[in-house]
């Protein structure tokens, strides 16, 4: 009796002793085929390319991932994440490219296009049967059908990439204003690593306080903040951040901006320089009520003041066409001065031979020719010039 159980103990110590060797060639010695084998850790670029849409760019950095294209801002690593799911994606089939119709599968060209540094894959349609995804790998000559909980990772809009966090990764402000009043130290503490809910486009509606964040390289950020603190408007990426909770920012006016040494806290936001406005030949127009999304940070413009003239300089005298000095017109010259001599309006100059005279009038002296009924002949004085013909 007792061998019996002994027998059958070390039966079944052999048959478990089967299944686990079998376990460990399974899932060991001969693991899944998966459809890159790059280690995540190793993988320092990605994009993501799909007609008709912006470019999605990747890279690895000392602080973690960071979004290239097509915007230069922090990754969101929750979704860096779930598109790195795609390097360990199962392959359930593979043949040769060859022996398959790139065209009817979608793959010629491929619907979206995928780079994990050197590796390229296309990404076609769906197979009717099985309702699994083409992926053409030309490093290869394959084409691999994989499961669809994949593409959808791949179509997220570049919105989803952006980083929630309000600043930048890694970086504390060093002065902070809420409509030109200093932030105090501790609303400063609160900014730093303030995470936004959600993210998303700004609208055209643009309300709040004007709040603007420097830090210690010099760089700013420029926010409108809405009246209950949860919406916080990006003005240079045009970007939204939504808030769970209002944040409490607290005011210090007697804070100091810590700019460069020896110049004043309002030399440390640099505002553009106009240049010199002319005097209005026209009326100024009234200023205009600025629309909701102008820039909040502009500065006023103001029209110039017309310069006042100078009593100690001599007086100008502006003539018109037919005004003179001193009064008169061009054919009659001011009263107490001789007419000029000359031609017209040239002094220095003699009218031209035989100007202003009658070519038939006889000459001086000389009687014209009698005949019957004829009048008495008369003495013709010399033509001469007078001043209203000079000018022409």
């Amino acid at each position: 009796m007792a061998a019996r159980w002994i027998a059958n103990l070390i039966l079944l110590l052999m048959l478990l002793g089967l299944g686990l060797t079998i376990h460990h060639v399974l899932t060991v010695a001969d693991p899944p085929q998966t459809l890159t084998g790059i280690v995540a850790a190793e993988l320092r670029l990605i994009e993501v390319e799909r007609d008709g849409e912006p470019r999605i760019q990747l890279e690895r950095t000392q602080d973690g991932w960071r979004l290239r294209e097509p915007v230069d801002l922090d990754a969101e690593p929750g979704q860096v994440e779930r598109l790195l799911g795609v390097l360990t994606a199962p392959v359930q089939r593979s043949f040769p490219a060859q022996s398959a119709a790139l065209r009817e599968l979608g793959l010629d060209p491929a619907r979206l296009r995928l780079t994990l540094d050197n590796l390229r894959l296309g990404f076609g349609g769906l197979d009717p049967l099985g309702s699994r995804r083409y992926v053409y790998a030309p490093a290869d000559g394959l084409v691999h059908l994989i499961e669809d909980s994949v593409y959808p990772r791949l179509i997220a809009p570049p919105i989803d990439y952006y980083s929630r966090k309000l600043l930048p990764r890694g970086q504390s402000p060093s002065y902070a204003t809420l409509n030109g009043v200093p932030l105090s130290a501790n609303s400063l503490k609160n900014l730093t690593g303030l995470t936004a809910e959600r993210v998303e486009p700004m609208t055209e509606e643009l309300s709040g306080e004007p709040l603007q964040v420097k830090f210690g390289d010099g760089a700013l950020l420029r926010f409108v903040v809405s009246a209950d603190r949860r919406h916080w408007t990006r003005l240079d990426l045009k970007l939204r951040y939504v808030l769970s909770d209002s944040l409490l920012l607290e005011l210090d006016p007697s804070a100091v901006d810590p700019g460069p040494p020896g110049l004043p806290p309002s030399a440390a936001v640099p505002r553009p320089v106009a240049p010199p406005a002319r005097a209005p030949t026209k009326p100024a127009v009234p200023p205009t009520t600025p629309t909701a999304t102008a820039d909040p940070f502009a500065p006023s413009a103001e029209l110039p003041a017309i310069a006042a003239p100078d009593p100690g300089a001599p007086p100008v005298v502006r003539l018109s066409p037919d005004q003179r000095p001193g009064g008169g017109s061009p054919d009659q010259p001011p009263p107490g001065q001789a007419p000029p001599a000359g031609f017209g309006v040239e002094p220095y100059k003699a009218p031209p031979a035989g100007f202003g005279v009658d070519p038939f009038a006889p000459q001086e002296g000389q009687e014209p020719p009698a005949g019957d009924g004829a009048a008495p002949p008369r003495k013709v004085p010399k033509a001469e010039i007078t001043p209203s013909l000079r000018r022409y």
